[in-house]
């Protein structure tokens, strides 16, 4: 546990347009995030904005303490087909949604309205408002999980939710009849890229019921390389080994032939 600074703010705007693939408008009930992964390129970001918190990142949260009132208002102007995003810079389900429930409060606003709705977390939180979720008449949840190694993850975001959580938190999604997909991002290069973490990934992600698992690499690498090669090390004098590591080819290719084998669809 350590100490996190939460500020109360009020927004004017809670909706965003983007010109991403997979949604029209994004929302972020927080600015900053207490999971403060080691690997978020949303400090990147800021620091070339400009602006303020970017070294601090995950020390820090302003709460967005109005942001069911104003999404609530914005819905009267989107159009009833486009599809939002909750979660694009921030953890909507960090620890500190528990005390404040906002996006909650987000969430059921959200719900009298038939837009599709895409959640990218990795809180088992989100478990709270499965009620919620079930009232969307299209919604779904990308769990975030680069690894499925618990010692990894110490390492890479020691204060991130357990494997077990996003495991169990999928499993509620799923029984639910709620749509959860397994996001592999980032894939944690000079870890994850060998046969064994490979088919021990693809192992638990089906015996957890995924059916699919998106793969993405670290963002603004040439941001984050120091930082990543510092925890690499610490990794790897933990583990007391240095594992054979597959070409980029060879991981795509084996990744690809064990979700095949698995009956799970993969996108990279």
């Amino acid at each position: 546990m350590r100490y996190l600074q939460v500020q109360e703010i009020r927004c004017k705007h809670l909706l965003h347009r983007t010109n991403a693939s997979f949604a029209e408008w994004t929302l972020n009930p927080y600015i900053g995030c207490g999971f403060g992964c080691s690997y978020c390129y949303v400090p990147v970001l800021r620091a070339k904005r400009g602006q303020e918190g970017a070294d601090t990142w995950g020390n820090w949260v302003q709460v967005k303490v109005n942001a069911p009132d104003v999404i609530r208002r914005e819905m009267l102007d989107v159009p009833r087909d486009a599809h939002i995003l909750i979660g694009s810079a921030t953890d909507a389900w960090q620890p500190i949604e528990k005390r404040y429930c906002v996006s909650r409060g987000v969430l059921y606003e959200l719900s009298f309205y038939p837009n599709k709705v895409t959640i990218l977390t990795r809180s088992p939180l989100l478990i709270r408002d499965i009620d919620l979720l079930k009232r969307f008449e299209q919604v779904s949840v990308h769990i975030s999980v680069p690894t499925v190694d618990e010692k990894v993850r110490r390492v890479f975001e020691p204060y991130a939710p357990s494997v077990a959580g996003r495991i169990r938190l999928t499993h509620r999604l799923l029984e639910a009849g709620i749509r959860a997909t397994w996001a592999w991002c980032p894939f944690l290069p000079g870890v994850e890229n060998t046969s064994e973490q490979i088919r021990r990934y693809v192992q638990t992600a089906a015996q957890a019921g995924v059916r699919e698992i998106w793969v993405g690499r670290i963002n603004y690498w040439s941001f984050l390389e120091e930082r990543y090669r510092a925890l690499l090390r610490k990794y790897r004098a933990q583990a007391g080994w240095i594992p054979h590591l597959l070409l980029r080819e060879e991981t795509e290719q084996l990744v690809r032939e064990e979700c095949e084998k698995s009956g799970i669809v993969c996108r990279i």
